[in-house]
């Protein structure tokens, strides 16, 4: 796992702060459109899949912060078939370089978990994913069996790249069950709660207006948006009754500083 020193948090943190004084360049590198050549009407709106928004993050990270440098991002892998045609095979997310020289290679996960376990103790088999095609423990093993074995390509294949996975997301409690121990994962992570579609009446402030539906996009960094009125959880079950492949929807508060983002669970 990538993990940063007590001196790259520092600086990381000092930069952020720059950051949130001015953002205009992040904005603009996230939300960039996708130009072809120099003819404004081939320009394609950015992607605003949550995965890609996050590998731009990250891309801007390495290339402006204080701690790395970039040098190569989404490198696709190719192999030719025994048809001799040329098929992608997977992507490297990035190549780069530490502070002091040395190459990495880093594969980015944004990931968001619920847990299943009973009990104090928890394993990685026991959080699945909103549209549960996965598995934390499965999404770990994708990623160190595969993913973090691919070789860079020329040019990038003259130097030995050290792998690591650079992991972030949210994991997602049961709403009226005290937070497992989980092997691996920091007591200080990311944290939410889930509720049975069902059961939205036990939860306080249930039945009051003051609820919003995270677009997906957000889910990294959820918040109600500013000017907008809120429903009840009872009407936005409601409203997801009707939309049958909506297997987990995000919620939260806005009459509350800093709410914990809520997953509303379909029935299986």
């Amino acid at each position: 796992m990538q993990q940063f020193s007590a001196a790259e948090r520092s600086a990381i943190s000092a930069w952020l702060d720059a950051i949130d004084r001015a953002p205009q360049a992040l904005f603009e590198a996230v939300h960039a459109s996708t130009a072809r050549g120099t003819d404004l009407r081939l320009r394609r709106p950015p992607s605003m899949r949550l995965g890609r928004r996050a590998e731009r993050l990250m891309a801007f990270f390495l290339q402006h912060g204080p701690t790395h440098r970039l040098v190569a991002a989404n490198i696709p892998l190719r192999r030719l078939t025994p048809d001799g045609d040329r098929t992608t095979v997977g992507e490297i997310d990035f190549l780069l370089h530490d502070a002091g020289g040395h190459p990495w290679h880093w594969e980015l996960a944004v990931k968001f978990f619920l847990c299943t376990a009973n009990g104090p103790q928890a394993s990685a088999a026991d959080f699945i994913g909103p549209d549960r095609a996965e598995t934390f423990d499965s999404k770990l093993r994708k990623m160190f069996d595969r993913q973090l074995r691919h070789l860079p390509p020329p040019p990038w294949d003259q130097q030995t790249w050290t792998p690591a996975a650079c992991t972030r997301g949210r994991l997602f409690y049961r709403h009226d069950s005290p937070v497992p121990r989980t092997a691996g994962v920091h007591p200080d992570h990311l944290q939410g709660l889930w509720i049975e579609r069902g059961r939205v009446a036990e939860l306080p402030a249930a039945h009051e207006p003051v609820w919003h539906v995270v677009p997906r996009n957000d889910w990294m960094c959820p918040r109600p948006p500013i000017a907008a009125e809120g429903r009840s959880l009872h009407a936005i079950g409601a409203r997801l009754i009707d939309e049958p492949t909506s297997l987990a929807t995000m919620v939260l508060r806005g009459d509350e500083p800093e709410p914990l983002p809520l997953f509303l669970v379909s029935p299986a």
